[in-house]
């Protein structure tokens, strides 16, 4: 199953093209914004440079945050798009899940959210997921006790308190592949994760 895997949840655009046997071409940059008008692009070039169609495609993978509220809509309109367009399959997948592929042991995935906390999930040795998706503080996090951190916070954390630091290999786009195309028979819906509602500023008159 060839799969179009997305994530602009984050400073980032990353795209990749997997199947079974692993990813077929990735494509990553950092970017604070402007998401919306690199990712078309660099999919025609990647799709362009790996002698594929977007007929080829049997499935589309994408990131559905926790993350930038922007950045995960950018790239859940697209993946929307192309499923409707192709008449196939649009497999969501959390960062959290994303960030645990690979890593034999247990930890937490730690996430910025851009406002003084952070987005957790904690993990087995077998990439389960052993709590729900949730907002924390440093404090909270302490009070857990973490065997390892992985994810965007991790490093930060880690100066504070202490915790050693495990390194997700994968671009983000080739993990997002790894789990959608770990679970096609049983594909998880496309739908955004936010955890909190989006800051709204109304205008004084």
């Amino acid at each position: 199953m060839l799969v179009l895997a997305l994530d602009t949840s984050g400073a980032y655009v990353s795209i990749a093209l997997a199947d079974e046997s692993g990813p077929v071409a990735a494509y990553e940059e950092k970017m604070e914004r402007g998401q919306g008008e690199a990712l078309m692009p660099m999919i025609d070039k990647m799709m362009r440079d790996s002698h594929r169609e977007m007929t080829d495609l049997q499935g589309i993978a994408v990131a559905v945050g926790p993350g930038s509220f922007t950045g995960v809509r950018v790239a859940l309109a697209a993946a929307r798009g192309f499923g409707l367009a192709l008449q196939i399959p649009v497999m969501g997948v959390t960062n959290f899940e994303a960030a645990a592929v690979d890593l034999a042991e247990t930890f937490w995935v730690i996430l910025d959210s851009k406002r003084g906390d952070y987005f957790a999930q904690s993990f087995d040795a077998w990439g389960h997921p052993t709590s729900t998706p949730m907002v924390c503080d440093i404090n909270q996090v302490a009070a857990r006790h973490p065997s390892y951190l992985v994810g965007d916070a991790a490093e930060e954390v880690s100066a504070l308190l202490g915790i050693p630091v495990l390194v997700q290999p994968l671009p983000h786009a080739v993990a997002v592949a790894r789990v959608a195309l770990s679970r096609k028979d049983a594909p998880l819906p496309a739908e955004p994760l936010y955890l909190r509602e989006a800051d709204v500023t109304v205008a004084s008159k």
